[in-house]
């Protein structure tokens, strides 16, 4: 698998790390293998996302792929826990090569995808619901507990919910705000993440997005 020129690789290894991952990630580790990345997320005991990334099974233990910006936050928070486990993290060397995908490129993969991958504007302010990461198998409310797993199965199964998160290929091609605004030019939603005219909207109240809604003042066209 290919990633963005954003991305860097990490190893998580030792006879303990399939139980310390268990314990923090959103996916079951069971069910990754060797053969393929899959996305996950690491998340605050408030139910928040820290950060997504991309995992596999290797030969020592598992590998991972994220943002570079939040190389460090990742590492941070999985510091506060791995101390009581036989396992560690390490650097691995930089993989991404000439095949690799420019920001735009990975946007409009991801929105094929249908996934938001949380940057270092966005860190911990969204739950997985959220992100519609209840949708596409980015938590797996089977494995039992994780960091944050109780409060996120309590949105799981409270009832309907109220937000919406849509997708675009043609954003306006503007960098100075993110804030989405209806006609009256009131606040009800913002852009998650964007790279170029590709995007995530996110809505806090998902009527808003059956309606007209616009960034810097020009009308988004939902693609």
């Amino acid at each position: 698998m290919n990633f963005s020129i954003n991305h860097v690789f990490l190893r998580i290894e030792g006879s303990q790390a399939d139980e310390f991952l268990q314990g923090q990630i959103t996916v079951d580790t069971n069910k990754v293998v060797e053969e393929e990345f899959i996305p996950s997320c690491v998340c605050t005991n408030k139910g928040r996302v820290i950060t997504t990334f991309w995992i596999k099974r290797n030969e020592r233990g598992f590998e991972i792929a994220l943002l570079d910006e939040l190389r460090i936050d990742f590492q941070d928070h999985m510091g506060k826990y791995i101390p009581f486990f036989d396992a560690e993290i390490k650097m691995t060397e930089n993989k991404n090569n000439m095949n690799s995908f420019s920001s735009s490129e990975w946007m409009k993969f991801l929105i094929e995808l249908n996934i938001v991958e949380i940057n270092k504007n966005i860190s911990t302010k969204f739950t997985p619901h959220e992100l519609n990461y209840h949708l596409n198998g980015i938590v797996d409310f089977s494995k039992g507990c994780f960091n944050g797993q109780e409060v996120i199965a309590r949105m799981e199964y409270r009832g309907k919910l109220k937000f919406a998160l849509k997708t675009s290929n043609n954003l306006p091609d503007v960098s100075s705000t993110s804030l989405i605004t209806n006609k009256d030019g009131k606040k009800i939603g913002e852009i998650l993440s964007k790279a170029g005219r590709s995007g995530f909207i996110y809505f806090k109240n998902q009527e808003d997005s059956d309606k007209p809604f616009y960034l810097a003042g020009e009308e988004v066209k939902i693609s």
